[in-house]
């Protein structure tokens, strides 16, 4: 195997697996739009980090003030020690990661932020409009990390490396009013469903999508989006009959848009959401030991509050899994 050295890694002999998996190994890697530092809390004390404020209704934070911490660092190879960490961030996918006028926030950018305090790094965000691009991005040494809600797959984990945040499930939508209720996989058979390029949705209803063919049910019709946006759009035009995305985005989506959907009740196997890193990143052991040392100091479980998802916060450390092989994807 060989590896293009990436910003951080650039001093390291590396190697990456160049495999072809999924549709994203197949997808193009634009350069992205860039957007620094990154997330985003209201107030600023230690409960919300500081940057936002309540009067002018910012969700931008940039920084969670988290000192690096020695037993973190020491994981990190003396080249990476206090370098730029390059993080992919999605810019289109509310609570996780979107854009404030030109800064990334959510999810994804305010914990990215606290991982990187803690392993002394400074963080650059790089957006994206492209989620499929992200993957390759990685396996090409372009970023060093990708922070953008990557659910964990055998198929990722032939390209690339993951360690945990929490698991989501998929929720469903559809329009106001529709006679379509989603209480069960096979209730999809015979509609449309929208879901987002490159995505493990797409696995998720094509499992789905078996279920009604060995029902002798008529099959799913499975539509690619290449954001929110164009997704939702397309369900409120009739153009798909179901909208399938991550359960906490669509909440946020009907609170924040006051879009006239109604979340049904099926959420389909909650996946193991979770930040990639290039294959055999030598990040891999600090990036893990960061995201444990940010639940035991209490910063994750505000972050995850902040974005109304508190609930599907990891209560303990020991739920945080680095994954490097295929075998290990839950």
């Amino acid at each position: 195997m060989s590896r293009t050295p990436s910003t951080l890694l650039s001093a390291l002999p590396l190697t990456l697996a160049v495999t072809t998996a999924l549709t994203l190994a197949a997808c193009s890697d634009p350069a992205p739009p860039r957007s620094d530092q990154a997330a985003a809390p209201r107030g600023s004390d230690k409960a919300t980090g500081t940057g936002g404020s309540e009067a002018s209704g910012s969700m931008i934070t940039t920084t969670w003030d988290l000192e690096p911490v020695d037993s973190v660092v020491e994981l990190l190879p003396e080249g990476m020690r206090g370098a730029t960490l390059t993080n992919a961030v999605y810019n289109d996918f509310p609570p996780q990661e979107f854009l404030e006028g030109d800064t990334l926030v959510g999810i994804q950018p305010d914990m990215a932020l606290a991982l990187s305090e803690v392993m002394g790094l400074t963080l650059e965000n790089s957006g994206s409009a492209n989620f499929d691009s992200i993957i390759p991005g990685l396996m090409s040494g372009r970023y060093d990390i990708a922070s953008a809600d990557f659910g964990v797959t055998d198929d990722r984990l032939e390209q690339v490396d993951f360690v945990s945040q929490f698991a989501i499930g998929t929720g469903f939508a559809v329009v106001s009013g529709s006679d379509i209720a989603v209480t069960e996989p096979t209730d999809l058979c015979g509609h449309s469903v929208g879901v987002q390029a490159g995505s493990y949705y797409i696995d998720q209803l094509e499992a789905a999508n078996q279920g009604c063919l060995d029902g002798g049910l008529e099959e799913i019709g499975i539509q690619t989006f290449p954001n929110d946006g164009a997704r939702t759009l397309a369900l409120t035009n009739g153009r798909i009959d179901v909208t399938a995305t991550n359960e906490d985005v669509l909440a946020f989506q009907i609170a924040s848009d006051n879009l006239d959907i109604e979340v049904q009740d099926l959420v389909y196997e909650p996946v193991e959401q979770a930040i990639a890193l290039p294959d055999e990143s030598p990040l891999g052991p600090a990036l893990e030991a960061a995201m444990k040392e940010i639940i035991d100091n209490g910063t994750y479980q505000d972050i995850m509050d902040k974005w109304g998802v508190g609930h599907l916060a990891y209560e303990s450390t020991d739920r945080v899994v680095y994954y490097t092989d295929p075998s290990e994807a839950p």
